[in-house]
This record gives C-alpha cells, sequence and structure tokens, in this order.
C-alpha cells in the first residue's frame, strides 16, 4: 500500500515525468494534505571518541583473530564513534541502561542545540532508539531539558532500526498535518555502545555487528509551507519482505547481546530492491531516471554494492552513502540522516532537484522517501 504524503502535480518532477524514461506528467494527482511538508533543519552529533578499526578490534577482544581481523578490514568501515570503554564493556547490559541513557540524552542535545529551535514553535518530539530499558522517554526529557510547552505531544519509538527514519518523517508529517502552525522535532539517537558486548571468537555473528555499528544521533525539524529552507517530504512508503523475520534482528538475553546480519542479506536486497523502488517511483509518475540524489542506507559494503546492481547505479552515484559508512559506520536509523546531510553539504542540491531515501532495516522492510529541494 501505498503511503503518500503529499505531491504537488505542478513541481519539478512532474515536468520531469514528461521527459524520456518518465511517466507521463498526466499520472501525477495531488495527495490530500492540507500542508506540505519541509525539513526545516537538520543537524548531526556524535560522542567524542573517534576509533580505527585497530582500536575496535583492540576494545573487543579480537585482535589476533584472523577471521575478525580479515571481516573488518573488509567492513567499509574505517572509524566511528563508541562510547563504549574497556571498563564499560565488562559490565553487563542492565548495568549500562543509566550510562547509555545519558549518552543518548547528549548527543540529541548537541544535535538540537545546532538546529537553533524557538521552543514555543515545538508542537511534537517523536524520537527513536534501538533498544532502550530507560523512563522517562527521551522525548519526555526533551521536553523538559529545553522548556517546551507542557502541551507538546511526544513520542517514543523502539525497536524499528535502520529503517525507521522513514516512518518517523511519516508520523511527523501527520502531527504537522494535525497542527501545521507548530514544528514537529524528530531525534534518531542511537547508542551501540550500550548493546555492544564482549565477542568470543566463535561468535562469528556478533563479529560482523562489532565490525560495523557505531553511536550517533540526527535531529530534523519538520515544517509546514515553503519558509523551511530544506528539502519537501513528498511521498514514503514501507515495504516488508515476507518471510525474513529472522533475517535481520537484535537479540538481547541475560547479560548478552547480538546484531544478526544473515549472510543471505546482500542477495536478498539485490533481489528485492529494483523492483520495489521501480513501484514506488511508478506511483509517483517517476522512474529512476529523474532521481538525482539517491540516499542508501549504509548498513554495510554488502548493502550498498548489492543497491548499485539492483539499481543500476555507479559507486559515485552513492558516494555521500560510501563515505558516511567510511567515517561513521552504521548508526541505525541516525545513519540514513548523515547521508542526506552529507548530500547536502558536498553535492548542493539545486531547487527541484529530486532526491530518493532508501532504508533497510529488521523485518526485512524496505523504507523510501522522495524529497524535492
Amino acid at each position: 500500500m501505498s503511503e503518500s504524503l503529499y505531491f504537488d502535480s505542478t513541481h519539478p518532477a512532474a515536468e520531469a515525468a514528461s521527459e524520456p524514461g518518465n511517466l507521463p506528467a498526466a499520472s501525477f494527482s495531488p495527495m490530500p494534505w492540507p500542508v506540505q511538508p519541509r525539513i526545516g533543519g537538520l543537524a548531526v552529533a556524535r560522542p567524542g571518541r573517534v576509533l580505527s578499526q585497530d582500536d575496535a578490534l583492540a576494545l573487543f577482544g579480537l585482535a589476533g583473530d584472523a577471521f575478525a581481523e580479515s571481516l573488518f578490514a573488509r567492513s567499509g568501515v574505517r572509524s566511528r564513534r563508541l562510547a563504549l570503554t574497556p571498563e564499560l564493556s565488562k559490565t553487563t547490559l542492565q548495568q549500562r541502561t543509566e550510562h547509555t541513557e545519558e549518552q543518548l540524552l547528549i548527543m540529541a542535545s548537541e544535535a538540537i542545540d545546532q538546529l537553533g529551535i524557538d521552543p514555543s514553535r515545538i508542537g511534537t518530539v517523536i524520537s527513536s532508539t534501538l533498544w532502550s530499558l530507560g523512563g522517562p522517554s527521551l522525548a519526555h526529557r526533551l521536553v523538559e531539558r529545553y522548556g517546551l510547552r507542557p502541551d507538546t505531544d511526544k513520542y517514543h519509538i523502539v525497536g524499528v532500526g535502520c529503517v525507521s527514519s522513514v516512518p518517523l518523517l511519516r508520523l511527523a508529517a501527520q502531527a504537522l498535518a494535525a497542527d501545521p502552525l507548530r514544528q514537529v522535532l524528530v531525534v534518531a539517537a542511537e547508542c551501540s555502545s550500550g548493546l555492544l558486548t564482549a565477542v568470543r571468537a566463535d561468535e562469528r555473528t556478533k563479529i560482523v555487528g562489532s565490525a560495523l555499528f557505531a553511536d550517533g544521533c540526527a535531529a530534523v525539524l519538520l515544517s509546514a509551507g515553503p519558509g523551511a529552507g530544506g528539502p519537501a517530504v513528498l511521498a514514503t512508503r514501507v515495504h516488508q519482505v515476507p518471510g525474513s523475520l529472522d533475517k535481520v534482528h537484535i537479540k538481547v538475553a541475560g547479560d548478552e547481546s547480538s546484531m544478526f546480519m544473515t549472510r543471505e542479506l546482500p542477495s536478498i536486497v539485490d533481489a528485492q530492491l529494483g523492483g520495489v523502488t521501480d513501484s514506488f517511483l511508478a506511483q509517483q509518475g517517476l522512474r529512476p531516471a529523474a532521481i538525482r540524489h539517491w540516499l542508501v542506507h549504509p548498513g554495510g559494503p554488502g548493502i550498498l554494492e548489492a543497491a548499485q546492481r539492483s539499481l543500476g547505479l555507479t559507486r559515485e552515484q552513492l558516494s555521500a552513502s560510501w563515505d558516511v559508512l567510511a567515517q561513521h559506520g552504521n548508526m541505525g536509523t541516525a545513519t540514513s540522516l548523515y547521508v542526506l546531510d552529507r548530500t547536502q553539504r558536498q553535492h548542493t542540491p539545486r531547487p527541484g532537484d529530486l532526491g530518493l531515501m532508501i532504508t533497510v532495516g529488521p523485518g526485512i522492510t524496505i523504507g523510501h522517501m522522495l524529497l524535492r529541494w
């Protein structure tokens, strides 16, 4: 089912649809949303401690393990941020809870401070983390920290993982439609340090997660109308691949946790992504040739390589995704927003450019979000 947010039949994408390779402009129709959601601000933040892959191998007790060293070297990650210390890695997950919740709040505050929000204009706060034991939620604490109005709506979503930037912004757009005079603050914060535990040499599943995952946060301010300077959110959709629940998952049991991604994941992405993407774009009256900026979630090198094959893209077209993977690792939900941030800073989208955010996460769920600058 399509989950379109808003589509203006007069925007430049409609003109692009009449070009070779696109569907007729007549296939466009406005969606029944009273406002156009637009990203009015985007900021990213992360812990201060930078780890090389050699540093991470030592942290997880894997230095000298041939399999782990080979996997870390092929991960596509050169450096990342982790708040995990050797002392903290020896504690249980429950013992880390307070530290994890504090790190989430620190990163969220750093990102929000960059946005320079007007507290009186925020109507809704939506926060997301992969896993959280603490309470009140991150959204509640942000309302208190920034002196937001007592009637501010607040929602905290857990367990959605790498795909959640798409449903988060969809929920934000729904909140904006209900109260278009106030802004929506979306905070995607991930502290993988709260989940990564020491790895034994025979736990190859855990070694994969230890090679990729990192801490990071992104904050987005969603506003109505053209006054906001960022891209408009035109449409969103998620697609859950049937029978794939066991292919990507996070398990927490006792003192242990594991982040599992099946070896089949790249082949599933390769087989599914092209058709699902074509279907989503066709519902918007577009073909892939209309997309100027591709924002693919850098979940790992296998996912990006599979996306290139399935979508017929070059590595250069996914350069922002490859750069984020190399410099920051996989930060869950925040990672896709890091790709958007890098795209805006380095590729300078022009007015009318279309971008397509693609996320891949637990489910296996593929998310699409169509943007227009």
